[in-house]
């Protein structure tokens, strides 16, 4: 039997990530400029309820489709077991600055790893890290998160990103069910801008650049106000296993007003 995913140490994390998803009418919605160093992301440790003041905050996903369940190790030491491909570690927090993130297959001795790179690691700052790629050139993709709290001042607004990951997917565009392109020429394996809509339900759907045809229905897609959501394009288009995986987080006014979340 498999043992549970878990931390080591709540301390002691890492990283490895990314992601897909879709939206409202264009017209419905704003779109994020790229992060710059002028730009607020918001506090994680506040907007997550983890950590302390000045910590980052990292959420590992397993995103390599032919790769084995992974143990992650932290500068040398075991700070994650027996992620399987497809799951999420959750957020943890971790000191900020720098850190050496080795990957190995499950049970294996860290100098087999497979991904072994140092990551600067900004105070605050929440991270996504992917492993991603085939298991032949697996590589290890980090994304910023931006959790700054929504404008309260008008509708409730969701804030959502796409990733693609799935290796051997074209290029794709996200769009309304039989309707409009909100995000064009998604490639492996970028991450759209974040874009904030208004909470609600959406029908949308992946299509290879340019044409009408669908390769993934993702009907029902509920966003809810405050809430910060990351879509990952996992798996292979190839073999009929293209699925999406959703990572949700919040924003710091999101966790005061739900204190028990």
């Amino acid at each position: 039997m498999r043992k549970r995913v878990r931390f080591i140490s709540a301390r002691l994390a890492l990283p490895f990530v990314l992601m897909m998803f879709a939206v409202a009418a264009p017209q419905a919605f704003a779109q994020d400029s790229t992060p710059g160093p002028e730009m607020d992301m918001g506090v994680c440790s506040e907007a997550l309820g983890i950590g302390m003041a000045g910590d980052s905050c990292i959420n590992v996903v397993h995103a390599s489709p032919d790769a084995p369940a992974v143990d992650v190790y932290l500068d040398g030491a075991l700070a994650l077991e027996d992620l399987e491909f497809g799951a999420i570690s959750g957020w943890v927090a971790v000191p900020a600055g720098e850190h050496q993130v080795q990957v190995t297959a499950a049970d294996a001795d860290v100098s087999t790893a497979v991904i072994d790179v140092n990551v600067d690691l900004a105070a605050d700052a929440a991270y996504h890290v992917a492993a991603t790629g085939l298991l032949a050139d697996i590589t290890p993709q980090v994304y910023q998160v931006n959790l700054s709290d929504l404008d309260a001042m008008g509708d409730p607004m969701a804030r959502i990103r796409v990733i693609h990951t799935s290796p051997d997917a074209p290029s794709v565009d996200i769009a309304l069910t039989g309707g409009d392109v909100l995000i064009s020429d998604l490639a492996f394996p970028n991450a759209s801008d974040a874009l904030e809509v208004p909470a609600a339900s959406y029908d949308l759907e992946v299509r290879p650049t340019g044409t009408t045809d669908v390769a993934l229905a993702l009907p029902g897609v509920v966003l809810e106000a405050g809430m910060v959501y990351d879509v990952f394009a996992i798996g292979l288009a190839g073999d009929g296993t293209l699925t999406v995986l959703v990572v949700p987080s919040t924003t710091a006014a999101a966790m005061a007003s739900t204190p028990d979340a």
